[in-house]
């Protein structure tokens, strides 16, 4: 079986790249919703929100691995990432934690 390849159109309505450094998770069982948008620095607490994405959460999972993947190579050619951590950002955090919750305990 031979594969399609992919071909790729972007539409004129998404030609403009948006920067963003925000992105915003939510989810529940039927899918997520990205929100990527940018903080706005006039007014600290704030994310303005430019573009949407929702998916289901199989394709999410995909994404997660695909992005995982990308940035294993991108480190590999470039060198490993510093990551800073910004207090202010993580205060105002919104989205899901990245601590699975505790198990409920069993009723008796």
């Amino acid at each position: 079986m031979s594969e399609v390849p992919i071909r790729v159109k972007v539409q004129e309505s998404a030609n403009q790249v948006v920067y963003t450094d925000a992105v915003l998770i939510n989810g529940n069982p039927l899918g997520f919703v990205l929100n990527f948008g940018q903080w706005a620095p006039e007014e600290p607490g704030l994310v303005r929100i430019y573009t949407r994405v929702g998916m289901s959460p199989n394709h999410m999972k995909l994404l997660s691995q695909l992005l995982a993947q990308n940035v294993a190579a991108y480190e590999d050619k470039f060198g490993e990432m510093a990551v800073a951590t910004d207090r202010a950002a993580e205060a105002h955090r919104i989205g899901f934690g990245t601590v699975p919750p505790m198990p409920k305990p069993k009723q008796p």
